[in-house]
């Protein structure tokens, strides 16, 4: 906020405030604290190096996750509002005699509470450094003005830029100055000319009202006419490229997008905008990363799977093998672990059979008969998933174009959530090659359950809930006599976890054959989470270790376990379903 903006808030706080009751000062945020006074509430955002402090109406004042400050002052009325000419310092005077400062520039940005000319606490600082920032304002009291009255405000800045004039047609800088001016060096002469001046938009009005070649003269003008818009013309204005300012469009014709009546409802809506843009530029910079590694991932998967082909040919070599090895079933076992034979099916050619020492002939070929059915199993695996996830890259390509040119957070927000809804950011396939061959195990191991559910009359429920991860088998319990069932079926490698400290789940993750990777704990954490009491929350720690170190207490309660060795991970909660 530049001195002009703390001037006209100044006026604004007068008429509202004056004789009204503080309720109470709260920091419902972080560098964010509120002063409910009647029926109002002074917001002061201290968040160098651009703080603000605006005004608006209230109901009631918040009750959670607040921390309350100077409560000595509750109860007591509003005498005035104060500023100090030229600094961009604010003030409320209380009834008991206590005056709340707010300094609204760079680093400094802070709340004090002062009395008799001592600060005696503050919203940010310790009180150790209390006696520093209370130096810094008694030495700008001392050389200002401190009032209420915005005339008298506004009247001693044209004094400070005519006595500048002044002093510089006294001591003849016309020379220098000119000098200064051919190498356009402009704002730095008009910031010594005013200080308060409004900065944002300085370059444009120099084009405008400065001749090419301006003297000192012109210069003194060009202030005095600037000081004067500020003064007594402002609008306050809300502009079409997003940035706001006091000078009337009369003065600088650049297209307004609004205009307000007070410089409280400008700021709110200026600071929204520039939250919703620093949002929408954050969000963006996330989404853009997602879909650059989805994508990524989803070549590798791509290139997996097309690498899997060859099994057909491998499946087809293996069982030749096995044929081979039955064929020998009256010989003992092997004595060298390289078989050199002929291949009758292939036109009697000379290959090399690789044996297991410890296995007969015939074990040997039904290691063989094994591999090449899985091999089998998995091309049909490849066969389905390799057009699916071709048209998933087709899909991911066109979002990325899509993405590029969207330029507001309500269209974001609305192309994540359809991304969401499609499976393209959320369920992301791991294509490691170790989880590529995971997820193709997992596939054979559906094509065979189903296989055997279809040879039976009726299967048994499981106690739990079953979920697969990119290949890995999840379970998560239904109530606590499932999670006891969960504890005591499951390894004692597998992974164990449960949503901290509130009740909930418990959740396993087979993996005492294949250590998971990151993607699939934070995945089953997520579950975690979400079948917990803290479901409602944005983020829930969740617990988790090997299930060797979760042990259940003698005559405990069903689902109570004692856990050591434990980690904690931060995930959103997350609905339980399938991932690939």
């Amino acid at each position: 906020m530049n001195y002009y903006e703390l001037i006209y808030l100044n006026k604004e706080l007068n008429v509202k405030l004056k004789s009204q009751t503080l309720h109470r000062i709260i920091s419902p945020l972080k560098n964010v604290v509120e002063l409910y006074i009647g029926e109002y509430c002074v917001r002061f955002h201290a968040v160098p190096p651009t703080p603000y402090v605006y005004v608006h109406s209230w109901n009631s004042a918040k009750k959670k996750n607040i921390i309350n400050f100077f409560p000595d002052l509750y109860g007591q009325t509003v005498e005035k509002i104060l500023s100090l000419t030229q600094e961009r310092y604010l003030g409320i005077r209380l009834s008991g005699g206590a005056t709340l400062w707010f300094e609204v520039f760079g680093s400094r940005t802070n709340l004090y509470l002062e009395a008799k000319g001592e600060f005696f606490d503050s919203f940010k600082i310790s009180h150790p450094n209390l006696k520093i920032a209370e130096q810094r304002w008694k030495k700008v009291v001392e050389q200002n003005i401190c009032s209420s009255n915005d005339t008298e405000l506004f009247d001693a800045v044209g004094q400070a830029i005519k006595k500048v004039i002044t002093d510089d047609l006294l001591i003849g800088l016309e020379d220098k100055i000119q000098k200064q001016l051919d190498t356009n060096n402009l704002k730095k002469r008009l910031y010594s000319l005013n200080p308060s001046i409004e900065k944002t938009h300085l370059e444009e009005l120099i084009l405008l009202h400065l001749p090419e070649i301006a003297d000192l003269k012109n210069l003194h003008t060009f202030a005095m006419l600037c000081h004067h818009q500020l003064a007594f013309n402002a609008e306050f204005r809300l502009l079409a490229d997003g940035s706001r300012t006091l000078f009337p469009e009369a003065y600088l014709p650049k297209q307004t997008k609004e205009t307000f009546q007070s410089i409280s409802d400008l700021i709110i809506q200026h600071s929204s905008n520039l939250q919703r843009e620093g949002r929408y530029r954050k969000l963006l910079r996330i989404s853009q990363k997602e879909l650059d590694k989805a994508i990524k991932k989803t070549r590798v998967n791509i290139k997996q799977l097309d690498k899997a082909v060859d099994n057909k040919e491998k499946a087809t070599l293996w069982e030749e093998y096995a044929h081979i090895l039955m064929t020998m079933a009256h010989k003992a076992k092997p004595k060298s672990n390289i078989l050199i034979t002929q291949n009758y099916f292939r036109n009697n050619e000379e290959i090399e059979i690789k044996l297991d020492l410890d296995k007969s002939f015939v074990e040997n070929a039904k290691q063989y008969y094994k591999k090449a059915s899985n091999a089998k199993l998995s091309m049909e695996v490849v066969e389905k998933q390799l057009p699916l996830i071709s048209r998933r890259l087709e899909s991911l390509l066109s979002e990325k174009d899509l993405l590029e040119s969207i330029n507001d957070i309500r269209e974001l927000d609305s192309w994540r959530r359809k991304m969401f809804e499609k499976g393209l950011l959320n369920n992301q396939p791991n294509q490691s090659s170790s989880n590529h061959n995971n997820a193709i195990n997992q596939s054979i191991y559906a094509i065979k359950s189903n296989k055997k559910k279809q040879n039976s009359n009726y299967f048994i429920s499981k106690p739990y809930h079953e979920y697969f991860v990119s290949g890995f088998p999840v379970w998560i319990g239904k109530n606590a006599r499932s999670n006891d069932k969960l504890f005591n079926l499951a390894h004692k490698e597998d992974i164990w976890l449960h949503a901290k400290s509130v009740s909930g789940s418990h959740v396993i993750i087979r993996a005492h054959q294949k250590k998971p990777d990151k993607s699939v704990l934070e995945i089953a954490a997520s579950f975690a989470a979400h079948q917990s009491k803290a479901k409602g929350s944005e983020w829930v720690p969740v617990i988790y270790t090997q299930k060797k170190y979760v042990r259940k207490a003698k005559n405990s309660p069903p689902g109570s376990v004692i856990v050591q060795k434990e980690q904690v991970i931060m995930v959103e909660p997350l609905e339980p379903r399938n991932t690939t």
